[in-house]
């Protein structure tokens, strides 16, 4: 009986050394070797144009995007087409080719393993088809999602596919999102469950602070792991943010958030030169705060405790005492960078944490801003009358004046509020001035 005929496939790369040196540029933490990997990509491209795996060809724009983005050579509406482009591409491409994927699975995928697309990217990919462009707070959000996805499914599979790692000895080196989460859940309770009997103890000093970085450096040092310093740093927010560990369990609307400063100002302080950097934490924060989620689409804007919650901890890195040396040390404009973002994205909380940043009389340029602020006001008739059905604005007066939370009958609106479900179409807020169907301008009234 004659041997079996070897297959030989062309790829572009020269061997697995190349591939997954590719690899290591491409989910590391130098720009210039990722512009190199990205362009060596594109060039693969161009020699080869249907010969590249899907999932490298999509990792490879959706990185290039992100580093466009970095260099803030372009404009806000441009990001947000181009975030829009390489995702759309990527998640239509994938769902086109889903059938032929599960068939040919790999012989080392675990039996009960199946390649599925998170229902989040799903729907952002349809809101981007069909709807209204989502805004570049979600679509940032969504492309480093996307490169959790694409190293999970992909870039570490090459460890089994060359045999540097075999399915059954385990996934000590390249960890699973789950197996990360995990991790990561224990090293944070830890820390809480310490800093708890610090506070009771009085102690002035915080060691559970310092345990907590020590073992995730221990952990997930690039020395230790083969995971990429960027997909740890994402599952760590969402484990902080997303999944609401830096928010008491009770939280309520007007509730105190000095509580949770005290047990998570020492981690997070200590967290942010070394792990993360502030303006990450805040990116993540501020994109939290303003994104729809299905379990709070019945609850009125204002209404929402997690969302509070949330502004609270932006404002308290913005403004207090205790985050002033860590702004000051790591980044000078922080503050400005937010107001610009803030007025760019006129969202209800983005609007409120803006108001009372200008109120701090520290604020570089605050007269600047407190003009820009009026001017809001007037353009789009910010304070407007409340009364009007048809008004879609966003009551800033009422924000900067602050309404008391002890109230009884402002109590008895706002569970009522709660209570009531949203029907048919939702308003819009933002700093417009409302305008009938086919109203033009003076002037425009015919078009010669």
């Amino acid at each position: 009986m004659d041997p079996p005929r070897r297959q030989f496939v062309v790829t572009p790369w020269r061997n697995r050394q190349e591939l997954l040196q590719l690899r290591h540029d491409l989910y590391g933490s130098d720009a210039t070797k990722k512009e190199r990997a990205v362009n060596k990509v594109f060039a693969w491209r161009l020699r080869k144009p249907e010969g590249l795996p899907l999932l490298l060809d999509s990792s490879a724009d959706i990185i290039d995007v992100i580093l466009q983005d970095q260099k803030n050579e372009l404009k806000h509406n441009a990001l947000r087409l181009l975030y829009a482009t390489a995702l759309s591409r990527f998640i239509t491409g994938l769902a086109d080719t889903q059938i032929d994927l599960i068939r040919d699975k790999p012989a080392w995928f675990p039996p009960g393993k199946s390649l599925q697309l998170p229902t989040p990217l799903l729907e952002l990919r349809h809101r981007i088809v069909h709807r209204h462009l989502p805004s570049l707070a979600e679509l940032k959000r969504a492309a480093q999602d996307s490169l959790n996805w694409l190293w999970e499914w992909y870039w570490s599979q090459l460890d089994y596919a060359f045999g540097i790692v075999k399915p059954d000895e385990g996934d000590a080196q390249v960890e699973s999102t789950e197996a990360i989460k995990e991790k990561l859940q224990m090293i944070l309770k830890t820390y809480v469950k310490e800093r708890k009997s610090e506070i009771k103890s009085r102690k002035k000093e915080s060691k559970a602070a310092e345990t907590a970085v020590s073992a995730y450096h221990v952990r997930y040092s690039p020395s230790s792991t083969l995971t990429p310093v960027a997909r740890t740093q994402n599952l760590l927010l969402r484990l902080l943010i997303d999944e609401k560990m830096i928010l008491p369990a009770d939280k309520k609307l007007g509730s105190s958030m000095s509580g949770a400063f005290l047990i998570w100002d020492p981690a997070l302080l200590a967290l942010c030169p070394s792990v993360m950097p502030v303006s990450s934490l805040l990116a993540h924060l501020m994109s939290t705060m303003n994104a729809p989620y299905a379990s709070r689409s019945m609850v009125s804007i204002d209404m929402d405790p997690v969302a509070e919650g949330i502004y609270d901890w932006v404002l308290h890195l913005l403004c207090s005492s205790e985050w002033q040396a860590t702004r000051a040390r790591i980044a000078a404009n922080l503050v400005e960078e937010t107001l610009i973002q803030c007025f760019s994205e006129p969202t209800f909380w983005n609007l409120r944490v803006a108001v009372d940043m200008v109120k701090d009389e520290a604020v570089a340029n605050r007269e600047q801003w407190l003009a820009v602020l009026e001017a809001a006001k007037m353009e789009g008739q910010v304070v407007g009358d409340r009364g009007e059905d048809d008004a879609m604005d966003v009551d800033v007066e009422g924000i900067e004046e602050g309404l008391p939370v002890s109230d009884t009958s402002i109590e008895k609106d706002k569970e009522k509020a709660v209570k009531e479900k949203i029907r048919g179409p939702t308003k819009v807020l933002g700093m417009w001035k409302p305008r009938p169907i086919g109203w033009l301008p003076e002037g425009w009234e015919h078009d010669e």
